[in-house]
């Protein structure tokens, strides 16, 4: 299931060259340990960066998408930490310029969307 996955992923980003630089991804899978990761970075044509890591163990899910503009500021970090309890959606949340807000749990193709629409934004 992860290897298509992976797979949509590599495809949405394909996607988006027209608005990428330059794209590192790295996949690893385990099927004997049940873990796959994928991982790596986007710069955009904005010179805004996703620094990003999904790892699967199991059906498990744990991630990390650090979205920052082109002075490495941050814009968005989407991840399930198990830290801020005191959220409602424990362990997922965000962490923006002004705090950590509850956030639902999100994929890297959800990350990918929000990010399609600042990028475009910001070169219109």
């Amino acid at each position: 299931m992860t290897i298509y996955y992976f797979e949509k992923i590599k495809k949405r980003i394909t996607e988006l060259e027209w608005l990428i630089e330059r794209e590192r991804i790295d996949t690893e899978y385990d099927e004997d340990a049940d873990i796959s990761k994928i991982g790596g970075n986007i710069v955009f044509m904005d010179g805004s960066v996703l620094h990003f890591k999904e790892i699967f163990i199991g059906q498990k899910m744990h991630y990390r998408f650090h979205y920052m503009d082109e002075k490495n500021n941050l814009i968005t970090r989407w991840d399930n930490a198990p830290h801020h309890k005191e959220l409602s959606t424990f362990p997922h949340h965000v962490h923006l310029p002004d705090g950590v807000k509850e956030n639902k749990s999100v994929k890297l193709i959800d990350v990918l969307d929000k990010i399609e629409n600042i990028v475009i934004e910001n070169l219109g």
